[in-house]
């Protein structure tokens, strides 16, 4: 990958093999008006096609993402709402969900509404101790969108995302921890150094093995066990004559670690 892209609300950094995306509006609590989603569905593309092989979302100051910007919406028809979530929210969002490396979210503050999914769109979660998060929407009178009642449902359970989208509450870091939001809560100066081990790890790993996993279980709830089966069968056999899996075996055989440089 020649270089990074330059954003007006992201930036980009990279250290080696991981690439570290940080939303940039910290005087607006990083929410989301039209340019970063703009933003982000170009950034999600571009890291789709980079040899980046691990991806860290956080947010600038104070808050993660608490979710869209007011100033955005309040002013639309329903018409041109429904165009605005069709031709810019969801391309980033679908953007982020197909992305085949793991990405880790590194919420730093408060991850409320579409930033709350922002989060649950990402396969980690680490969380300060000075994180919050709230499907706030019932608040402003909406529903969760950007996924939420597809990904809540599954990551905590029916009743508790109910709980929390019907109420508008919001959960503390260790609170979202024992709701299973989060995998982890550290000290607001461990966040983005464990972020980090966590990432360092993954690029330990076979990137084609990661992403067939993360597209197999992120299709998981709308397939069959049959289905499943069947698409395990050609995943695995493909998987099976790449360079990485002999390297991989080679490795484990002989009780060492490895950090292949390409798929498969």
């Amino acid at each position: 990958m020649s270089g990074s892209p330059t954003y007006d609300t992201l930036e980009i950094a990279r250290d080696g093999d991981v690439v570290t995306v940080t939303l940039a509006r910290p005087e607006a609590l990083n929410t989301m008006n039209l340019v970063m989603r703009d933003e982000l569905g170009e950034c999600f593309s571009w890291l789709r096609r980079s040899d980046a092989r691990v991806v860290i979302l956080t947010g600038a100051g104070d808050a993660f993402c608490a979710g869209g910007d007011a100033n955005d919406f309040t002013e639309l028809d329903s018409a041109e709402l429904h165009e605005l979530m069709r031709d810019r929210s969801h391309v980033w969002f679908r953007r982020l969900w197909q992305l085949p490396q793991p990405v880790i979210a590194a919420v730093n503050g408060v991850a409320a509404g579409g930033g709350a999914n922002l989060m649950l769109g990402a396969d980690f979660a680490v969380a300060s101790e000075r994180a919050r998060f709230g499907e706030t929407f019932i608040r402003l009178g909406l529903v969760p969108d950007l996924g939420g009642a597809f990904l809540l449902p599954r990551i905590v359970g029916l009743r508790r995302a109910k709980a929390l989208s019907l109420s508008g509450r919001v959960l503390d870091a260790h609170e979202a921890l024992e709701w299973g939001l989060v995998d982890e809560v550290v000290m607001p100066d461990e966040l983005l150094p464990r972020s980090r081990e966590i990432a360092e790890g993954l690029c330990k790993r076979p990137p084609a093995a990661l992403a067939a996993i993360k597209s197999m279980m992120n299709r998981s709830f709308e397939r069959s066990m049959d289905e499943t089966l069947e698409s395990e069968l050609y995943v695995q056999s493909f998987i099976f004559g790449t360079d990485d899996f002999r390297e991989a075996v080679g490795d484990f055989l002989g009780g060492g670690e490895r950090s292949p440089k390409t798929g498969g």
